[in-house]
């Protein structure tokens, strides 16, 4: 019997998002997003990773990660999920599941979908009315990969990412143009639920690759 399909391999791409248990509230003040990113750092130290984009909103959190060992995903995200369920039931003196079951990951064809899952991730508070302009939003790293602003963490800049310039600088506007200017490839229904970001000839390659 062939085994399942597999999306934590090392080297490839993933759009996790994580909600809020009954897509309630899990960030109440400004050092309970400070607390989840502080867990961010803690895990990877432990599960080696790329953290490439994020965004934490009010009521769910979307990250674009790349795992750098086999299985290391599902590790990452136990060690922040559990630890910040343990930091906000204390805290608010909250009985129950903070989190809405297991974090979703989408393994994403970096060519043709690595941009276009960005500027999704950059684009959530804007499309959630909060701000006009990705900028003005403070818990996203759109300001350190389009104006080199300072990091809450560490962000890794993937290839895909330096080939948009010679320099830091070039690099940025090329950004800022790419994420605020175009509309990028949609992220469809289809590829959701394949659990892949990609066209069909990725996904066949990706089943294909599981099936040895």
């Amino acid at each position: 019997m062939p085994r399942p399909l597999r999306l934590q391999d090392a080297g490839y791409i993933h759009h996790v998002i994580c909600r809020g248990n009954d897509r309630k509230t899990i960030f109440k003040s400004q050092n309970d997003f400070k607390t989840y990113l502080g867990l961010i750092n803690e895990a990877r130290r432990l599960y080696p990773i790329y953290l490439y984009n994020y965004v934490l909103m009010d009521k769910h959190t979307h990250l674009l990660l790349e795992p750098k060992q086999d299985g290391s995903l599902s590790k990452f995200m136990e060690y922040i999920s559990k630890g910040y369920a343990k930091y906000f039931n204390k805290k608010y003196d909250h009985v129950g599941h903070v989190f809405q079951g297991r974090f979703k990951s989408f393994i994403v064809q970096k060519e043709k979908y690595f941009f276009a899952c960005t500027r999704y991730i950059d684009m959530n508070p804007v499309r959630a009315r909060l701000v006009n302009d990705p900028s003005e939003y403070n818990w996203s790293c759109y300001n350190v990969l389009s104006k080199g602003k300072r990091a809450e963490i560490q962000i890794d800049r993937h290839d895909i990412y330096k080939e948009l310039g010679r320099n830091n600088t070039e690099r940025q506007i090329a950004y800022r143009a790419l994420i605020i200017s175009s509309q990028g490839d949609e992220l469809d229904l289809l590829n959701k639920r394949a659990g892949i970001l990609g066209d069909a000839d990725f996904k066949s390659r990706i089943k294909r690759k599981t099936k040895r």
